[in-house]
């Protein structure tokens, strides 16, 4: 490893300009500043002898493919250059100390890697159940919960990471620039920064072998749970495994790696609401109640169609184009409740109520009353946008600019909860009743422009949408999980500040709101820099 002062000396050479071209592309100006903030306050902090690797991870954009990626459906994300950073050394002992550049709001922590390891390698079931007591027991607060999730992940799958039996902490200083709770991925960036660090300093094998990255995405996916929340691995792969100029195309059991070139002279308008939308409390068990719902209709499917269990393991494979039948997509949603209570699953999954239990406990937050899940509207969504991401590809791959934005408004449409037209809002739903199937099948509806209802955006990000595709953009949707965050548009690059201003003097004029925005292009995923 380089010392700090040798970091500080790289940060001004030729060479940091040709690494910093290759991995950020046109943003690498703005990024030298902020290693040159990191490295002169891990100076004061450490000393500039202090032998130390860097880390970089980067958040995400998403254009197609939300909220599938746990369901085995494809995601089409890059990696942006917004980032956190870490300045990493290594300890002799089994402490982790975390230092923030902005102290102030993120206040230094320590703890140990045995006080949040697992007792044993865990299994993936044994890990969900245990990492869910943890999520609601842990010692950690704010950020350093996600610290204590990369060290717990270590532990349990130290053999496949390629880490011995004893194991070495660090001490860390942390800084970044995506925005919390806005949709842009910043705890997994936060979560796969730790991670790499810890891997780095512990001599992991796996960090040898750019090839083995994806299993490593695939650790991280279910690493994360111990936060509390059950994603899949779509914005951990985006992470690690992103590449400058690229979209990235990952599939999902087995994981695969695809990439097609963003489109020439477009970019990607990034705006935030200034709604977050913290993964704690309501929040969480809002997020957690779409994903028990997806589980909820596969468990209703494979109890009603028996004949098709083999056939249809994940969420993706009841899409039209996996099925290659459209007549028996239509009896799947048909075969499910619009809505039902955990009670109500009980009674008709009686053979499932432990599972459901299980289920129950994550999706109902304190004090809650009796929880529904909106069992068809979410399938219907998912098994659309799985749809959606299949066609998707093909479009980037043909140059088809116009489609990726159609497709982009279609699944921002499964998301939305208002419509807005002359500063006005009424409120969106997609109809879910039997009479509404019946029309699409009918009417012969293609399935990728069937919304389905997710419901994860609000207002003010609707507001957005329809603002930006109103002042000339391409297409316009949510980015992230939702319920607050950004949203994001395709532009033409020349068009990008006139949206982006449009969409501001709107937002302060109609919702009397500040928006903050910037222009993302695809940058490379995270790196370990240690010489």
């Amino acid at each position: 490893m380089r010392t700090i002062g040798e970091w500080l000396r790289w940060l001004e050479s030729a060479e940091w300009e040709r690494w910093a071209r290759a991995t950020y592309g046109r943003a690498l100006k703005e990024r030298q500043s902020a290693y040159r903030l990191l490295l002169t306050t891990a100076a004061r902090l450490f000393g500039e002898q202090t032998q130390a690797c860097l880390v970089r991870s980067p958040g995400r954009l998403n254009l197609m493919g939300r909220h599938i990626d746990h369901r085995g459906g494809f995601v089409h994300p890059f990696a942006l250059p917004r980032e956190i950073l870490l300045v990493a050394r290594p300890r002799e002992d089994d402490a982790i100390i975390l230092h923030h550049v902005r102290s102030n709001e993120f206040p230094s922590h320590t703890f140990r890697i045995t006080e949040v390891a697992p007792p044993r390698p865990l299994r993936e079931g044994e890990w969900e159940q245990w990492a869910h007591a943890k999520a609601l027991h842990h010692k950690g607060s704010g950020w350093a919960i996600y610290a204590q999730a990369a060290a717990a992940t270590m532990v349990n799958w130290r053999q496949e990471l390629g880490v011995g039996e004893q194991w070495c902490g660090c001490e860390v200083l942390a800084d970044g620039n995506i925005p919390p709770g806005a949709g842009l991925s910043s705890s997994s960036a936060l979560y796969v920064a730790f991670l790499l660090a810890l891997l780095h300093c512990n001599k992991a094998s796996v960090l040898e072998r750019r090839e083995a990255w994806v299993r490593l995405a695939e650790i991280c996916g279910y690493g994360e749970w111990f936060v509390g929340t059950r994603g899949g691995a779509g914005d951990h792969a985006a992470i690690l495994l992103s590449q400058q100029g690229m979209v990235t195309r990952i599939g999902f059991f087995p994981m695969t790696v695809a990439y097609f070139p963003f489109p020439a002279d477009f970019c990607v308008l990034v705006m935030d609401s200034g709604e977050r939308a913290h993964k704690a409390g309501k929040v969480r068990s809002d997020f957690n109640r779409r994903v028990a719902a997806y589980e909820v209709g596969m468990l209703l499917w494979q109890e009603r169609f028996p004949e098709l269990k083999e056939r249809v393991r994940h969420l993706r494979d009841a899409a039209p184009v996996r099925l290659g039948d459209e007549r028996l997509a239509y009896r799947f949603l048909r075969a499910l409740p619009r809505y039902a209570t955990f009670e109500e699953l009980s009674s008709q999954l009686p053979h499932h109520s432990e599972r459901l239990r299980q289920l129950a406990e994550t999706c109902q937050a304190e004090g809650e009353e009796a929880v529904a899940l909106e069992v068809r509207g979410t399938c219907w969504f998912g098994m659309a946008e799985c749809e959606r991401s299949e066609r998707f590809g093909k479009a980037l791959q043909a140059g088809d600019v116009e489609h990726v934005g159609e497709l982009m408004c279609v699944s921002h449409d499964g998301d939305r909860v208002t419509r807005w037209r002359n500063g006005d809002p009424s409120p969106f739903h997609f109809p879910t009743e039997d009479w509404a199937i019946d029309a699409f099948e009918q009417n012969q509806v293609p399935f990728l422009k069937q919304a389905g209802s997710y419901r994860c955006s609000t207002p003010a990000i609707d507001f957005i949408v329809d603002t930006a595709l109103k002042g000339g953009a391409l297409g316009a949707q949510l980015s992230g999980a939702g319920l607050g965050g950004c949203a994001m548009a395709l532009v033409r690059c020349e068009d990008a500040e006139r949206v982006a201003e449009t969409v501001a003097r709107a937002y302060q004029r109609v919702l009397n709101l500040q928006l903050s925005w910037f222009i993302a292009e695809p940058c490379a995923g995270a790196h370990v820099l240690t010489g």
